[in-house]
């Protein structure tokens, strides 16, 4: 009985002991793992060192891998490099990315259950395909990490995966994937989420059937994946289904009456898509809705359905961008009185032409807590109802007339967001408007007609970290309460009137300064020495001001500097070229003097895109180390830089903007500019020392829209290959690049702004950073073009030694609007096929050697508003007609004795007696004489007679007139488009 009993203690204690040692952690990975790991390192490229830990002996300590605790293996990567979304606008792209190849060492992590390598940059490689044997993998996460081509089906090996994410990001174009065929989906029986945004599904027909089958799957994105829907689904099996994004994916089907039979859909985002049916009512059914987006669609054309006012569980709708649903909001109160008004909380409804006055309805929507209402057309007064709840308030970008409510702090007493900029609200805003805000941290007032009457006294919100009063008549003298504001981060006070001395508190009084503008002003006194104690600092815009001194050593965040049209004098610094996330400089319309610092190549990975010196007093010659492949604008114009164009220009391979125009640059227009720079649209060189041809390459460049070569010493003739020029023979398009970065940056930057509402920014083009813009001679005087750059289309190659005719080539620009040729020595007549440059606005040929008459297809154009036509060889009858009668002045005709007719004072028939009178010199002119003769008869018989006819009968006279109109009309629409190179 004692030996039992001894047997079973010693058996319990052997139990104990085994409990206890299994409890107890292992430390130290296995040495197996450790070299899988360093193998899969030595693959990489590490520019930000984010493996710099892996080097001692325990690969369980280092940063990224994740040991089991019992067992010691490894059981998760993570590699990911997630940028935050307020960060994307300021970095513009990824933060120290891994680079290189994935070794299939990687196999050895036999262990592994979480794999994320997001957001590096893996060149464009296929997705190995040996990632499908990791057999207890759940995590795998490979978004926007930089792969191509096909996804490999043996990630259908992934039975135990739960969560899949192959996708892109709409801000950071970098996976191109696609599915070939989408079977294998349906192997991983795991699956709860899946995530395939921007991987093209054009050619994988039977997704939906493959995702029909998954039973645990929760969440399907498929944003931008060019598929299309069935209409029909045999039967659904989305019975766990909460989430389900078909965004952007253009679909032009019906809306597929499926999807109302997913009643446990909580998230549903059809945006941007074309639909040939409108929303039928059963949306009605989806009572688990609480987020639904049916912006940028037509599915609204018929109206918003009546159905939704039965989402009871509904907190956020999206109605915004729909071009066929606007008008009256007041017509939609019946769809917000039911049980939706008592749910919601987000109503964004933006870009939709909506106008009238704000609803009634509105107000009842108690528990609101964000509401966007901005870039529509309303009018009248600010809203005059209370929502309590409210947090977030956007109206701007509307027509509100009026004043503010004095009672802001009451209506909307928890508000943490309030923006009502560019209106026409007026009166003056003091303390008592603000009042109870007590929360508030985004005020945006920019460009009312709002003064601003706060006193010095005053205790601003404590908790503001944006202040946007662009436009607001806040000066003269500096608010002196703003630096109670030690949280701000976004300090906006460009064009308020302020004439005054910076004060000294200014760039001390908050550290967490991120974004300052104050251009515009007419604010003095000196930069200080360094601004580097501002770490956070990544956005400077003191342009337009009156300050003085050299420029400041700036923080190593810095992103954007505009210094121009200041009085800031001395050399340029060279720390400056030591910013390495510097992406647009602009110190231009300043004193600065000496050389350019020649030491931009210190960047590590060079972000500069805008380099901007012109009008300075800079000397020497162009800096090799300029060029950065992202160097889209250069502007060095109006210096004394001399010295030729050098070598090194040839590695702006992005470049866009070209303008080394008024210094003393010699030498020739190098044929590697053509070859090169392929993305060139504005080329620059005027009033410089260039001599030679110009090269015939220069007509390779399909983009190229501005070329001023003026006032230099080139020669030979004009490339007759410029008639090649695509961005001259089509119509420009448009893109914006303005400076109203503000309006989106501190949206974003403090939680105010999804990534919805960033999507229609970015695709509106309204972008963070600088508007390129150029000098031009246009009509006889400069002008600066900034935001209607993109429309210009010119050729200047004035007063240079060019000789020869002008090619007729040059003709078949369609979309040309300035064409000077003067002070050459030109021969030959003007080319008959003048009249085809419809766009033409101004056109100067004065001071050559052109002969003949002026032909008469240039009454044809109409846009003509400037000629200059003296001193040449010109004779003839000046034609009659169109613009020549609206260009009144002769002496745009001098220096042509042989010319007469109006607006000159010589009389033809005097001209043809001193000329004397010419005879045939042949039969075949008498014959052409005579026919041209016998046309002109039968011309002025044929159109009597017909006239005659036309007026005795008036029925038939109206006919013939509706044809001509129809006529007129539609030869007018074909020239209009661009096909006026086939008459």
């Amino acid at each position: 009985m004692a030996a039992k009993l001894t047997e079973a203690l010693l058996l319990c204690l052997l139990c104990f002991i085994l409990c206890v040692s299994n409890s107890l952690p292992i430390y130290g990975c296995k040495e197996g793992e450790r070299k899988a790991l360093l193998n899969f390192k030595e693959g990489l490229k590490d520019p930000g060192g984010r493996l710099s830990s892996w080097i001692d002996q325990d690969c369980c300590s280092w940063r990224g891998v994740q040991c089991d605790d019992q067992t010691g293996h490894v059981v998760q990567l993570d590699l990911g490099n997630k940028i935050p979304l307020h960060n994307m606008f300021q970095y513009g792209q990824r933060f120290e990315p891994l680079e290189g190849e994935i070794n299939p060492a990687l196999v050895g992590l036999k262990h592994l259950q979480y794999l994320d390598l997001s957001m590096n940059f893996f060149g464009g490689i296929q997705i190995p395909a040996f990632l499908g044997s990791f057999q207890k993998l759940r995590y795998l996460d490979l978004s926007c990490a930089g792969f191509s081509g096909v996804v490999p089906h043996q990630l259908g090996n992934l039975s135990s995966l739960q969560y899949l994410d192959l996708s892109n990001v709409f801000y950071l174009p970098c996976n191109h994937l696609q599915l070939a065929r989408s079977h294998w989906l349906s192997n991983l029986s795991s699956l709860q989420y899946l995530n395939l945004n921007f991987v093209d599904l054009s050619k994988a027909s039977d997704w939906l059937e493959s995702l029909n089958t998954l039973p645990l799957i929760s969440e399907i994105n498929l944003s931008n994946c060019t598929l299309e829907v069935p209409l029909s689904l045999a039967h659904v099996n989305f019975t766990k289904l909460k989430v389900l994004d078909l965004s952007s994916n253009y679909i032009h089907s019906g809306v597929p009456p499926w999807l109302f039979k997913l009643r446990s859909l909580e998230n549903l985002d059809l945006s941007a898509n074309a639909f040939k049916e409108l929303i039928p009512s059963a949306i009605g059914n989806l009572t688990s809705l609480r987020v639904l987006n049916l912006a940028n669609n037509r599915v609204l054309e018929g109206g918003v359905p009546l159905s939704l006012k039965n989402l009871c569980m509904l907190k956020s709708l999206d109605l915004s961008e729909n071009k066929y649903l606007h008008g009256d909001l007041n017509e939609l109160e019946e769809v917000f009185s039911g049980c939706i008004k008592d749910s919601l909380e987000t109503l964004n409804w933006i870009y939709s032409e909506l106008k009238g006055h704000f609803p009634n309805w509105l107000g009842r929507l108690k528990s609101l807590k964000m509401l966007n209402l901005y870039y529509n057309s309303f009018y009248g007064p600010f809203l005059q109802f209370g929502l309590h709840s409210l947090i977030k308030l956007d109206i701007s970008r509307n027509t509100l007339n009026g004043s503010v409510p004095v009672n802001l702090g009451q209506l909307y007493p928890k508000l943490e967001f309030l923006d009502f900029a560019y209106n026409n609200l007026t009166g003056v805003l003091t303390e008592a408007h603000l009042a109870g805000l007590a929360k508030l941290q985004h005020l945006g007032i920019s460009a009312n007609e709002l003064s601003v009457g706060l006193r010095s006294s005053w205790v601003p919100p404590l908790g503001l970290k944006a202040l946007l009063m662009f436009g607001s008549k806040l000066g003269p003298g500096f608010p002196s309460w703003i630096q109670k504001l030690e949280n701000l981060s976004v300090a906006e006070f460009s064009n308020a009137g302020i004439s005054d001395t910076l004060p000294d508190w200014f760039w001390n009084f908050s550290k967490n300064l991120q974004l300052v503008r104050l251009s515009n002003n007419d604010i003095k006194g000196k930069l200080p020495a360094s601004l580097e104690h501002l770490s956070g600092l990544w956005y400077v815009d003191l342009s337009g001001n009156s300050f003085e001194g050299s420029v400041s050593q700036f923080p190593a965040n810095l992103v954007y500097l505009f210094l121009s049209s200041n009085k800031i004098a001395g050399r340029i610094p060279e720390t400056l070229c030591y910013l390495k996330k510097l992406a647009a400089l602009d110190l231009s319309k300043n004193q600065l003097i000496s050389e350019i610092p020649d030491c931009w190549n210190h960047s590590v990975q060079p972000k500069l895109f805008t380099f901007d010196l012109s009008d300075n007093q800079l000397s020497g010659g162009i800096p090799t180390t300029i060029c950065s492949p992202s160097l889209a604008y250069l502007h060095l114009s109006n210096n004394n830089l001399s010295g030729e164009l050098p070598l090194s220009l040839r590695n702006c391979r992005a470049l866009m903007t070209l303008d080394l125009g008024q210094n003393k640059i010699g030498g020739s227009i190098p044929t590697w500019l053509a070859n090169s720079l392929l993305n060139l649209e504005v080329l620059g060189l005027r009033n410089n020392m260039l001599a030679g041809d110009i090269p015939p390459e220069l007509g390779n460049l399909t983009g190229l829209r501005v070329i001023d070569f003026a006032y230099n010493y080139l020669s030979g003739t004009i490339p007759y290959s410029l008639g090649n020029l695509r961005a001259m023979k089509f119509a420009p398009k448009i893109f914006y690049n303005t400076k109203v970065a503000l309006e989106i940056y501190d949206k974003i930057a403090f939680g105010y702004i999804d990534s919805m509402e960033i999507l229609y920014m970015v695709s509106n083009k309204l972008l963070i950073g600088y508007m390129d813009n150029v000098n031009v001679n246009l009509k006889g005087r400069d002008v600066q073009y900034d935001k209607l750059l993109p429309l210009l289309i010119s050729i200047d190659l004035s007063r240079n030694e060019l000789s020869g005719e002008i090619p007729e080539e040059l003709m078949y620009l369609s979309y040309l609007q300035n064409l000077d040729l003067s002070g050459n020595h030109l021969t030959g007549r003007i080319p008959e096929k003048m009249g085809m440059l419809l766009k033409l606005e101004s056109l100067d040929l004065s001071n050559n050697d052109l002969s003949g008459a002026i032909p008469t297809t240039m009454i044809m154009l109409s846009f003509l508003s400037h000629l200059n036509l003296s001193y040449n060889n010109l004779s003839g009858r000046i034609p009659q007609g169109g613009q020549f009668l609206a260009l009144p002045d002769p002496s745009i005709y001098f220096g042509n004795y042989a010319l007469c007719g109006f607006p000159l004072d010589n009389n033809c028939e005097d001209i043809d007696e001193q000329t004397s009178v010419r005879y045939p010199k042949d039969e075949d002119e008498v014959e052409k004489i005579g026919f041209y003769v016998s046309i002109a008869l039968g011309y002025n018989l044929g159109f009597w007679v017909l006239w005659g006819v036309l007026l005795l009968n008036k029925k038939w006279g109206y006919a013939y007139f509706q044809f001509v109109d129809y006529l007129l009309f539609a030869t007018g629409d074909w020239l209009w488009k661009g096909k006026t190179d086939t008459l």
